[in-house]
């Protein structure tokens, strides 16, 4: 299957999901107010941080939940997108964004030897995770980054 027949399945399969959520949500129930108290920024890390294609990691529910119990923060198993502003809610400070910034980057960390692990086992795949640890790299990068932009005075 070639990437123009994955994305015209992706695209079917978005366009049956819209039809099941119409159909389902009759009464508004299901739809959420727009205009949430969530910051560009933490939108621009979600979309930077998250998806694996960009960040090289996979940040699991659990791993979120782990991250956030480092620092005595608790959230339901949720949507992966919910259960991550809810761990960004936390923040309020720098010094509370710092402490999240540590938290992926340890997590970062574990994965990445995990990758050079593999690519030491079975030589092959070391492009493969050579690939993924730079992207993780960057993503570490990104996050000072932020940090930079919207919590310093600089």
């Amino acid at each position: 299957m070639d990437m123009k027949d994955l994305n015209e399945l992706r695209g079917e399969f978005e366009q049956m999901q819209k039809r099941a959520m119409d159909q389902a949500c009759v009464d508004d129930s299901c739809i959420t107010e727009a205009s949430e108290d969530y910051p560009d920024y933490l939108r621009a890390i979600y979309a930077e941080i998250m998806p694996p294609a960009k960040s090289g990691i996979y940040f699991s529910r659990w791993d979120l939940k782990r991250m956030a119990s480092e620092l005595d923060e608790s959230f339901a198993i949720d949507v992966r997108e919910r259960m991550f502003k809810n761990f960004m809610q936390w923040v309020a400070t720098p010094d509370d964004f710092r402490l999240v910034i540590g938290e992926f980057s340890k997590n970062i960390d574990m994965k990445c030897d995990i990758y050079r692990e593999y690519s030491e086992k079975y030589p092959s795949t070391k492009e493969i995770f050579d690939t993924k640890i730079n992207k993780a790299e960057n993503s570490k990068k990104y996050f000072e980054k932020v940090y930079q932009e919207f919590f310093t005075e600089d």
